[in-house]
């Protein structure tokens, strides 16, 4: 079995005009939650708490990395809040990408003396990502 190493992996997302735009070098920590909500379904006589499949979350995507021109006018005009989704595309290993339409949900730009500037937005998916062979274009 082979391990995945970030030397394989990609980001891109679109940019203010809607072109998708490679940040993958503007990119130091990326990661994807899933799963699924869980519903307790606990009766009164029950002596354990028990649960049941509810629905499934929508996929979180969190993406940390440094500011440059490319990256601050993508994620700038997203921090007050946005009424669109962004399109984004993700490259897992050789030819497999998970992409689709996701709310940026949190955004953050954070500034330190003696480091690099550095920004973060956690996108929801409501619908998923879509897993393909064929990266965004």
């Amino acid at each position: 079995m082979t391990h995945v190493i970030s030397d394989a992996s990609s980001f891109k997302m679109d940019n203010s005009t809607g072109h998708i735009t490679i940040v993958s070098g503007s990119v130091n920590a990326l990661t994807i939650d899933g799963g699924q909500e869980l519903v307790e379904d606990t009766g009164l006589a029950d002596t354990r708490r028990t649960v049941v499949a509810g629905l499934a979350n929508a996929t979180t995507v969190t993406v940390n990395g440094w500011l440059n021109s490319t990256t601050e006018a993508i994620t700038t005009p997203i921090l007050d809040g946005t009424s669109i989704t962004k399109t984004i595309d993700i490259g897992l290993i050789s030819g497999e990408f998970l992409s689709g339409e996701a709310w940026p949900e949190t955004v953050s730009h954070g500034v330190s003396v003696g480091a690099l500037t550095t920004w973060s937005v956690t996108f929801k998916a409501s619908n998923g990502l879509t897993r393909t062979s064929v990266a965004q274009a």
